[in-house]
């Protein structure tokens, strides 16, 4: 029957090629700084059983040269593997400039090859400080980053139109790039975050189209970029640029045009407002009336232009940003406009993070100065918390006129409006979500109309928080990526979103804050002083680690290695009687009140009091180096450093048992003080003997169950790992119960309460937009629709398939985007009924566990699973029906030990 069903699949192969071809996880990158990229594709779908046993991979120097057949850079022949995620091109290395064309075929169990995929491309950018020319260059009017934005531009006369023509474009700050007239590209605030003083990203972009014969001007807007704080570390004259431009011809050598002194510069109508770091991020000013239209287009006479000021910053590293860039995305619409003090408030409906947009009145006079401030709140006193977001404009006359950002944003739903001779009409105003443009991994949809919106709310949230290639707290106030934060939200970021290379950008930038002494701070691009501890550190090992588990990707391990491992030698220089003690780190050295954080803001407990005490938070800590400690021996044992493997785990038993044997308290079932956040991380990273676990477990859902009445008591820490725990022990049943509640505090509790994203604090205190709370978005995939990586086959090659029935629910229909294709789960209760359809996706297998009343009650197809082709070692303990599964589709039934139409149950 297996064989059977094997020789279907390969002759489903046969009639299609691969799919879903990527370059470094991107499809058809343009620039990338690797000489030897990693390539994958995926299988389609077929029959069950169907696995790749060989791959064919052509690299080629011209499309023509592929379509005959030649690899001129690489031709893999037939290699006998399943590996079908980053696989490293094998030709001779790669130079700056080079464009690829590459395709694969693929062999399954059968003797014949696939078709050939369709062609995919990819380009080399500069890979090396040596491969680039020209100067820094900007303005020479601003001073400690305060003035108009800088135009500047470039006129080139071409005696014929190119064959090819790239741009070459490193920012630090934000820059638009434009060609005759004509912005390039839809990209938005470009490039991505990074300490300017440390790293600089540089975007290609394709300009052939947009150069001709004759005279091309080449113009650079620049804006300040994301934070002062870290532009600061590149100078105190504003934002700058290095770009290069290279243009081909056919049958002569390329023109190299680069900046210099020979481009000229002058004043935009943008200058922005705020200090440009927390608290006052402030927007811009719009002065219309110094509006240039054609200040990028190769006619206009730039006689009264000034030479562009040459800079000299500290020599960063540059680097490609192999990431997806900043993109408008949705568009929100205003839902009603009325009369406030002074002007008017234009409610948009829903928070959001991005652009506004506003038609002006078309009798607007000369001069008019129009203000905007945005609000994520408005107060039961009709006051608004603003944040310091605030943009102007000023009229220049005669209609036609209308504000939109362009080189900074705003996180808000409210935009009070004064200066206006009338009240805006609601199709005068318009926003527009402005994110990283991933893509989106994972549908949901269940029979608890609650749980739905809150699935929803959770993953917009993240959009608004995942602009410029990192995750921040919030999008207003601080705007910074906080460690603590975005360790709790990763693991739903990464599940619910195609983010693989945007985390692997920002690992990055984590690799470059940490100092000397090997401390890492509590955010990166670190900017400024923000509060945290080591579990804001720790994110440099965490981080890497759940990229590699969701996306297969060792490339962040192996450049983070040595930081994870120069990170854990500081902090055992904090070690004093056993234990991990506090410290001041370089994150908030100048607040010590600020550093080493417990569980942040769970109920009742506010940001600067009522903390939890100074016992329970050393065990915190302690709890989290365990965990630290656990993962790093994990990574050096993926990356065949078996010896410092051994260290790191033979430290984190002794710390684990030390913490066991001091923090346990004399009832024996719980530590510290004894709420659920110091209960469920010794659970979970194995602290608690298992001969006590049950008693810690019972003392836990005794506190959800009873003394809190099905409610959490958890913070931002908290809240992660109770999902984890609950979801590795099959108790979606308490994670359900806490989540479909709708009074304090509770998800439910803030829906019912006009929220729109998650806030920063279960009350609804401070900011309404925040990282704080949805690492709760990772129960919908793995705890509920069931669909878990193993970390002994990454990225999903082998996953666990375990649908949440215990929950309570009696639908969900559920699927995940992987590199190998798509994992659907759809399972439904009728009684004491249950009816599963799983797919795993070619090319990789699946461990399936669902409940039932035995073995013989599982059935797949309509008989019993066990003898079903592509199922093998199936079991049954426990009340658990257990087996391994080839790729396919399946459709089990099984019979439960309960019945959900009964009330009781």
């Amino acid at each position: 029957m297996i064989a059977a069903g094997i020789l279907v699949a390969a002759s489903c192969l046969l009639a299609a090629a691969p799919e879903q071809l990527q370059c470094e996880g991107l499809r058809e990158p343009l620039g990338i700084d690797q000489p030897q990229p990693r390539l994958s594709w995926a299988l389609p779908s077929g029959g069950r059983g169907l696995a790749q046993t060989a791959y064919h991979v052509l690299v080629a120097d011209s499309p023509a040269a592929l379509a005959a057949n030649r690899g001129t850079l690489w031709d893999s022949g037939k290699v006998g593997s399943d590996h079908s995620q980053w696989v490293a091109y094998g030709g001779a290395p790669l130079r700056k400039g080079a464009r690829c064309w590459w395709k694969v075929r693929v062999w399954a169990q059968g003797e014949a090859a696939s078709p050939w995929s369709a062609p995919a491309s990819f380009s080399v950018g500069p890979l090396a400080a040596a491969d680039w020319r020209g100067e820094w260059i900007g303005a020479d009017w601003i001073k400690e980053h305060a003035g108009p934005l800088p135009w500047l531009r470039k006129v080139v006369e071409l005696d014929r139109a190119p064959s090819h023509a790239v741009a070459y474009v490193c920012a630090l700050g934000y820059y638009e790039l434009y060609v005759n007239g004509r912005k390039v590209g839809d990209e938005v605030l470009s490039p991505a975050v990074s300490d300017y003083g440390k790293r600089g990203l540089y975007l290609t972009h394709d300009i052939t189209a947009h150069l001709v014969k004759g005279r091309n001007c080449i113009g650079l807007w620049l804006g300040r970029g994301w934070s002062t704080g870290v532009l600061k570390n590149a100078g105190t004259s504003g934002p700058m640029v290095k770009a290069e431009i290279t243009v081909a011809f056919d049958g002569s050598a390329p023109l190299s045009i680069a900046t210099g002194t020979d481009w000229k510069a002058h004043p935009s109508s943008i200058t922005p407002l705020g200090k440009g770091m927390s608290g006052s991020y402030g927007g811009e000013r719009v002065e219309a009336a110094k509006e240039i239209a054609d200040w990028s287009a190769a006619q206009y006479d730039d006689s009264a232009w000034c030479a562009a000021a040459v800079h000299h910053p500290p020599r960063p590293v540059i680097a490609a940003q192999m990431m997806e860039p900043n993109r408008t995305l949705d568009e929100i619409r205003a839902v009603a406009v009325q009369p406030v003090e002074g002007g008017y408030l234009i409610d948009m409906g829903r928070n959001y993070t991005g652009w506004f947009e506003l038609d002006m009145p078309a009798d607007l006079p000369r001069g008019t100065e129009v203000v905007m401030e945005f609000a994520d709140k408005r107060f039961p006193d009709g006051k608004f918390q603003f944040y310091g977001q605030r943009s102007e404009y000023v009229a220049r006359g005669g209609g036609g006129e209308r504000f939109c950002n362009r080189f900074n944003y705003a996180a808000f739903r409210y935009a009070v409006v004064r200066g206006l001779p009338r009240a805006p009409k609601p199709e005068e105003a318009r926003g527009r979500l402005v994110t990283t443009d991933y893509g989106t991994a994972v549908t949901f949809d269940c029979d608890n109309p609650l749980l739905n919106r809150v699935h929803e709310m959770i993953c917009w949230t993240y959009r608004c928080l995942s602009l410029g290639g990192y995750t921040v707290d919030c999008p207003h106030r601080e705007r910074l990526g906080y460690g603590g934060d975005s360790g709790t939200s990763m693991e739903m970021g990464m599940l619910n979103f195609r983010t693989g290379p945007f985390y692997a950008k920002w690992a990055a930038d984590w690799r470059d804050a940490q100092n000397e002494a090997g401390d890492v701070p509590y955010t990166a691009p670190y900017a400024q002083d923000a509060g945290g501890g080591p579990v804001w550190s720790g994110f440099c090992i965490t981080m890497p680690w759940q990229l590699y588990l969701t996306y297969g990707d060792r490339r962040p391990l192996e450049l983070g290695w040595p930081v994870m491992q120069k990170w854990l030698a500081f902090i055992d220089t904090k070690m004093n009687d056993g234990l991990l003690q506090s410290y001041v780190g370089i994150g908030c050295a100048g607040s010590p009140i600020w550093n080493f954080l417990g569980d942040w803001v769970p109920p009742g407990r506010k940001q600067g009091k009522d903390r939890v005490d100074d016992r329970s938070t050393l065990f915190f800590n302690n709890c989290y180096l365990v965990y630290c400690l656990q993962l790093a021996g994990k990574i050096g044992r993926v990356l065949g450093d078996d010896g410092q493997a051994v260290v790191y785990e033979a430290r984190a038993r002794e710390l684990a048992a030390r913490l066991h044997a001091r923090f346990l308290n004399p009832d024996g079932a719980t530590y510290a003080n004894g709420e659920q956040t110091y209960l469920v991380m010794p659970l979970l990273f194995g602290i608690t003997p298992q001969a006590v676990a049950p008693r810690v477990m019972e003392a836990l859902e005794r506190d959800i169950r009873i003394t809190r009445n099905g409610h959490l008591n958890t913070g931002m820490h908290g809240n992660y790992f109770m999902a984890k725990h609950l979801i590795d022990i099959r108790r979606n049943d308490l994670l359900a119960l806490m989540h479909m509640k709708e009074d304090f505090p509770s998800f439910g509790h803030m829906l019912r309460n006009g929220a729109t994203t998650i806030w920063e604090e279960w009350d609804g205190d401070n900011s309404q937009i925040h990282n704080t709370m949805i690492s709760v978005g990772l129960w919908f995939t793995e705890g509920l629709a069931g669909i878990r990586p193993d970390e002994r086959a990454p990225g999903f090659k082998h996953f666990v398939a375990a649908p949440g029935v215990e929950s309570g629910l009696k639908r969900v229909d559920a699927s995940l985007v992987t590199g190998y294709g798509k994992i659907s789960s759809a399972w439904r209760v009728d009684g004491d009924a249950l009816t599963w359809r799983l797919v795993v996706p070619p090319n990789t297998t699946a461990s399936v566990v669902l409940p039932a009343t035995g073995f013989d009650a599982v059935l797949e197809g309509g008989k019993p699973a066990a003898g079903q082709p592509g199922i093998t070692r199936a079991g049954f303990e426990k009340g658990l029906f257990r087996a391994e599964v080839a790729s396919g589709e399946y459709r089990f039934a099984s019979r439960l030990a309960y019945n959900l139409d009964t009330p009781s149950q």
